[in-house]
């Protein structure tokens, strides 16, 4: 079971380690992690008022990055340890995170175009594909996803 708490200070050094083990496959692919690790400064470029940390019993596992603003979420960014990874934790906290913003009616994500096992991820949570973007800095190409919620 996922426990989802607000990223402390003290929890960013083991995040960050964390994060560049996640997207490690992605950088090997494209050369570069997604924009929210800033590797100069070894810390994450949203601020630490949007990151939760994630749990499995008292470990931490992963985080993730959230904003709302009225009736509308974004979730930025989740990333997981790879051995905590394909084992429903992912799934288990975004529905949890969903949970726990009642008032939020529509979800955005984003994900890389070329992630199609993210693709059917995000599907499964009933996320929608509803437009593509182009990061210039770094030439990728990402899926915008979204949820309705009743």
């Amino acid at each position: 079971m996922v426990t989802i708490k607000k990223m402390r200070k003290k929890d960013v050094s083991i995040l960050y380690k964390i994060a560049l083990r996640s997207f490690q496959s992605d950088y090997e692919k494209y050369g570069v992690y997604p924009l929210l690790i800033n590797l100069k400064k070894k810390k994450f470029i949203p601020p630490i008022i949007f990151g939760k940390t994630l749990f499995a019993e008292d470990v931490i596992i992963g985080g993730m990055f959230v904003a709302r603003l009225g009736k509308k979420g974004e979730i930025g960014a989740i990333f997981l340890d790879t051995p905590y990874q394909h084992k429903g934790y992912g799934k288990e906290a975004i529905l949890a995170v969903e949970r726990s913003y009642p008032k939020v009616k529509k979800w955005k994500l984003e994900t890389l175009s070329s992630n199609y096992e993210l693709h059917c991820f995000n599907e499964s949570l009933g996320y929608v594909k509803t437009g593509e973007i182009l990061d210039k800095k770094s030439g990728m190409n990402g899926f915008v996803y979204e949820k309705n919620v009743e």
